[in-house]
Formats: structure tokens, sequence, C-alpha cells
């Protein structure tokens, strides 16, 4: 008979295994785990003390001041965000350079920007992402059993293959004048190259084997534009994280941050016989499958019945506030949470395959049958599940520990706080207060 652990629900073949296991990865991790989330919390109060963030505080007090009522969060993004328009123009220059360094490939090559460039979601110290989409390249350097033309329908998982593309484009980037800080990391879930475009100034991180991650950007635009209340609140929630060291620091990241919202939107609308957003597996039925490496990113928000549903008396700070009492009084721990169904399953139900989850399984026999190779299972064994909304074997949520989780909580439930105490301020002191004041254990 398998154990089980109490914390993790990861499986054991005997109660020695089980029990060495909870002693070593939790009952000896108590003191680490304190002292990590009093690391988080001194960090955000470091940060945003800083002589820098003390001047940008004062420059969004200063417009708050000076804007109209109901333009408050208008003036923040001018300050903290990103101009999309400015985006595209500075895309362009660094996509003519990469096209021009990477001539010598001596492939067919198409170079797409995906992530918040795109959703319309970019803060101002943001990172370009590249999808580098190599349709045939001549292996010349490769080793005699990769020998030949490379097709991009299937590299993705053939390492000798994969490995000589990524190779041969970080040596020539290492080489180019244009670039600088070119460094591989070969070892993430998604390898990726990280190098600096001298001219613009910008971070740029070059995929090569995943193009998933232009679909998954594709939906999140369309929410973006289904309503400005919905961009609004998005925008403010990422600087609210980033403000907070959420984002990174405490191994959440952006990407995470979004779904997590468009996971609180999907929830039923209180009052209203409906969510604002449907869930994925509602706005992809009848729909032709849009097959990307076996998992399927067709959706449909466009038509009558499944546009995203937000009634005019809602406003932005509503959503906001909203997202923060949600998962305040969520046990996340408890749960796998599921865009694709716009619901949660019990933890433990998943594991025991009792919620009957058949798109999860059928999704599995495709991408093993696209690869050629056993696909990889959801990862339910970590402190906090989030399904991608698409790709339904992949946690995004995988890098959250113990202490990142509770200190998510606590700047959650601070914020809740904060909201609750200032009842009768303005819009711009309570949007002030959110982003500038950070959770702070007595």
């Amino acid at each position: 008979m398998n154990r089980r652990c109490h914390a993790c629900c990861k499986t054991f073949k005997t109660l020695q295994e089980c029990l060495k296991h909870d002693l070593l990865e939790h009952s000896l991790q108590s003191k680490k785990i304190n002292s990590g989330f009093n690391n988080l919390c001194k960090a955000a109060l470091k940060f945003l003390t800083t002589p820098e963030k003390l001047e940008e505080r004062a420059k969004v007090r200063a417009c708050l001041n000076h804007c109209n009522a109901g333009d408050e969060l208008l003036s923040i993004f001018q300050i903290l965000c990103m101009d999309n328009n400015n985006l595209e123009l500075q895309f362009e220059r660094i996509k003519a350079c990469l096209h021009s360094g990477l001539k010598d490939l001596g492939a067919q090559l198409e170079i797409h920007a995906f992530g918040s460039i795109v959703s319309k979601l970019a803060l101002r110290d943001c990172d370009i992402d590249v999808y580098l989409d190599v349709k045939e390249m001549p292996l010349k350097e490769a080793h005699s059993e990769t020998s030949g033309q490379l097709n991009s329908s299937h590299f993705m998982r053939n390492s000798s293959k994969h490995d000589t593309i990524f190779d041969t484009v970080y040596r020539i980037l290492r080489k180019n004048e244009n670039f600088s800080q070119v460094r591989p990391i070969s070892s993430a879930r998604v390898p990726i190259i990280k190098c600096k475009h001298n001219s613009t100034g910008f971070s740029i991180d070059i995929n090569i084997s995943c193009p998933n991650s232009l679909e998954n950007t594709r939906f999140l635009r369309a929410i973006v534009e289904s309503d400005d209340r919905i961009h609004s609140m998005l925008l403010f929630l990422k600087i609210w994280a980033k403000h907070m060291r959420i984002i990174n620091r405490a191994n959440v990241t952006s990407y995470c941050l979004v779904i997590l919202a468009v996971f609180y939107l999907q929830q039923p609308l209180q009052g209203h016989d409906r969510s604002i957003i449907l869930p994925v597996e509602r706005i992809q039925q009848n729909l032709p499958a849009r097959m990307v490496q076996g998992i399927d990113y067709s959706f449909d928000i466009e038509c009558e019945e499944n546009r995203v549903y937000l009634p005019a008396s809602i406003t932005t700070l509503d959503l906001i506030k909203g997202f923060f009492n949600f998962y305040k009084n969520l046990n996340i721990s408890e749960y796998v949470l599921s865009p694709y169904l716009g619901s949660y399953i019990l933890r433990k139900d998943f594991v025991d395959d009792k919620s009957a989850f058949l798109a999860y399984h059928n999704q599995l026999i495709t991408v093993s049958q696209y690869f050629g190779d056993d696909a990889q299972q959801f990862e339910i064994d970590r402190c906090v599940c989030i399904q991608d909304p698409f790709n339904l074997s992949h946690n995004i949520a995988r890098s959250m520990v113990k202490n990142n989780k509770e200190y998510f909580h606590c700047c959650l439930a601070y914020a809740c706080t904060i909201c609750e105490e200032n009842t009768n301020a303005s819009a711009r002191e309570l949007y002030e207060k959110l982003l500038y004041d950070p959770y702070n254990p007595k």
C-alpha cells in the first residue's frame, strides 16, 4: 500500500520512506522557511525605501494630485509602464539586428515577439521575449547522426539537434557587436539565450524551442483588449507584485500572476448567472483545433456567448479588491487551480484521479504522439499547483515554495487591510498605499 505525505501529497512505497521525506522536506525546513519569509519582507521594505523608489513615489503622488477623478490609474501607468507604440518600434530595431546577425545560420528564420510587449502588459524595466522559428537549417557542424537538414517541426525534443541550433545562435550573437552580455540558460524548462541589445538597451530572452509561448500571449492579449478595466487591473497587479517583490524574488512569474487574475475572473460573479471570463473548456467548444506540439490552443472570446462579461457597475478598483479578497480567503495549497475548467480541484482528488479530468489525460496522449516519447505529467507534489490554461501538464507555480506562498498570502491580506482601513480615502490615496506601503511583520 502506498503512503502519501500529508503536506505535499507525494506518494511512497513504505511508511519509513514517507516519514523520512516528511522529516527532511518539511520538519527540518521550517527554520529555513521562517528565515526565507523574513528575508522576503525585508527585501520589499528595502526596495521601496531606496532613494530611487522614494523619488518615484513622490512623482506618482504629484501626478495623482493633479489628475482628474477617474484618471488615477492612467497617471500611474504613464510613469511606471511602457508605451506600447514605442515598444513596437524598439522591437523592429531588435528584429532587424537579429535578422542581420543570424543570416550566417543559413536557415529559414522567422522572428516573433511574445510576452508582455505583445500582450500590452509591459512595465518600465521589462525584458523583450523573442521566439526564433528556425524553419530549416543545414547542420554542417553537427554530428553524423544529425547531419542533413533540420526541420523545426520535431526538433524540440531531440537534444542533439536542439543543442546544435542553440549553440550556433549563442556563438553568433556572442561575436556580434549589436549584442552584449550574451549567456545561455540551458538548464531552464525552456532553454533561453539572454543578451542585451546595445543600441536600445533592452535585455532580450531568446527562445528557440517553444512556440507555445506565442499562443499563450495571443490568449492574454485577447483578454486585455476585451475591456479596459481588465487591462488596468492586470497592469496594476503587476506593479503591485513587483513592488512587493512577489514577482521573481518570491518565485512568482509575471505570467503566473496574470493567470491567477484570469482564474479569479473565471469565478461566478455574485448576483449574475455567469463569470466575467469563461473557462477555456467553454471557449474552445465547436472550434477547429489549433494544435501546437500536441496541445490545442484554439479559443474564441468574440462570439456573443463567449464574450467577456463585465457589467458597467463594476469598476477597476472593484476588480483589484476582489482579487485580493479571493486569494486571501482561498487555501491555495489544498487545490489544483485549473483555468481550463474555470474551477479548482482538490489536490488529493487530482492525485487519485477522482476528478475524471478527461481533457488532461487526452492531452498527455496527443503530446506523447507528437514528440514520440512519454509526456511530462503535471507536477502535483509542488507547494502550489496552478495549471496552464492550455498546457494542462504544466504547473506554472512549480517554483513557489512554502515561504514564498506564505509571503504572498500575507501581502494579499495586508492589501485587504489597507482597503478596509481606508474606505473613506480617495482612489489616489488608496492606490499609492497599495503600491508603496509593503507588508512589514511586527
